[in-house]
C-alpha cells in the first residue's frame, strides 16, 4: 500500500523546493508514484473605484503576475521531478473562485493525497490560500509541509493523535502508507477518559484482547486501533499522556518536539470551524505552528 497519485500545490519555486524535499521521503518506498503539480490562479476580488468604475488593468496585472508565476515554477518542476523515480504532469489552472482551495480539493477527490505547504512569511505567494480551508474542506488527506522544514533522512517515527473522534480514526487509516515503513509508530491519547463503569465498556465497546504491553488505562477504542495495525504487520504502540495543566495542542506540540518525531498524524476540525476560530483549538493550533510534517484528514 503507498500513495499512488499526489496532488502537490505549488505557489512559488521557494515553496517548490519544500515539495520536493517531501515527495523525495514519499518515495523513498520504491513504490511507484504518479506527481501531478498544481498551480492555481485564482480569480481575483475586485473592487469599484468612487466613480463606479472597475480598474481593468488591475485583472490584467493579476492574470500577468500569476502567469509569469506559473511558468517559472513549471519549469522548475520539470527540470527537477525526474530525480524522484516519478511519472508526473504539471498542471496550470484558471480558478473560478477568489480561493485556489476549492479547485485544489476538486483535483484533490481523484488523488490518494494532497501535498501543500504551509504559509511562509517570507514568502508572499504562499499567503494567497489559507490552508484552513483547504484542509477543512478536502475529504482526501492533506500532508502539510512546514515553510521552515528540516527533512530527516527517512521518515522513522510516526505519531498518531487519537482521541477517539471519527475524523482521528479516519486520519489514522489515511496514515497507513507512511505507517508501513516507520520503525515506530506511536498511538498518543492526552488525558485518556477512563470508562464511566466496567459495564458500560463491555456493552458498548466489547474489550478487545489486550496487549499486556499496553497501558493499564488505555481506552478500549485505542487498544482496537493497535489492533487494526497490527493486521497490517504495523507495530504501534500507545502512549497516554498527562496534559499537565496545557491546552492538547501544547501538551502535543510539546511531545512531538521532545521524541523528534518525523511525521504527525491528526483528525482535522473534530469541533465546529467556527467553534476553533473563536476558541482556538487543535487543527488550527497546528496549522499555524507545525512543528512537523503533518497529516491533517477529515
Amino acid at each position: 500500500m503507498s500513495y499512488r497519485t499526489v496532488i502537490a500545490y505549488i505557489r512559488s519555486t521557494q515553496e517548490l523546493q519544500r515539495m520536493f524535499k517531501a515527495l523525495a521521503l514519499l518515495a523513498k518506498d520504491g513504490e511507484p508514484m504518479h506527481v501531478t503539480g498544481l498551480y492555481v490562479i485564482p480569480t481575483p476580488v475586485i473592487y469599484s473605484d468612487a466613480s463606479g468604475f472597475i480598474d481593468a488593468s488591475f485583472y490584467e496585472g493579476h492574470l500577468k503576475h500569476h502567469q509569469k508565476n506559473a511558468e517559472d515554477v513549471a519549469l522548475l518542476f520539470q527540470q527537477q521531478i525526474s530525480n524522484y523515480s516519478t511519472t508526473s504532469e504539471f498542471l496550470i489552472v484558471r480558478s473560478e473562485y477568489d480561493n485556489a482551495s476549492q479547485t485544489v480539493n476538486e483535483f484533490g477527490m481523484a488523488a490518494d493525497l494532497i501535498l501543500a505547504g504551509q504559509a511562509d512569511p517570507d514568502d508572499p505567494e504562499t499567503q494567497i490560500t489559507p490552508l484552513d480551508q483547504l484542509v477543512y474542506n478536502t475529504k482526501t488527506p492533506a500532508l502539510i509541509v512546514p515553510y521552515n522544514f528540516h527533512p530527516p533522512r527517512s521518515i522513522r517515527q510516526l505519531v498518531i493523535a487519537f482521541n477517539g473522534k471519527y475524523e482521528a480514526s479516519s486520519a489514522a487509516f489515511d496514515a497507513l502508507p507512511l505507517a508501513r515503513n516507520c520503525a515506530t509508530v506511536r498511538i498518543v491519547w492526552i488525558n485518556a477518559p477512563k470508562p464511566e463503569s466496567e459495564e458500560a465498556a463491555t456493552t458498548v465497546i466489547p474489550a478487545p484482547t489486550r496487549d499486556p504491553n499496553a497501558p493499564r488505562e488505555a481506552p478500549e477504542i485505542a487498544l482496537r486501533l493497535q489492533q487494526a495495525y497490527q493486521r497490517h504487520d504495523i507495530a504501534a504502540s500507545i502512549d497516554l499522556i498527562p496534559s499537565e495543566g496545557l491546552t492538547v495542542q501544547d501538551r502535543l506540540r510539546q511531545y512531538v518536539e521532545a521524541n523528534n518525531i518525523d511525521v504527525l498524524i491528526m483528525g482535522a476540525y473534530s469541533q465546529s470551524r467556527l467553534k476553533e476560530l473563536i476558541f482556538g483549538g487543535v487543527t488550527r493550533s497546528f496549522l499555524a505552528n507545525m512543528p512537523c510534517l503533518t497529516l491533517f484528514s477529515r
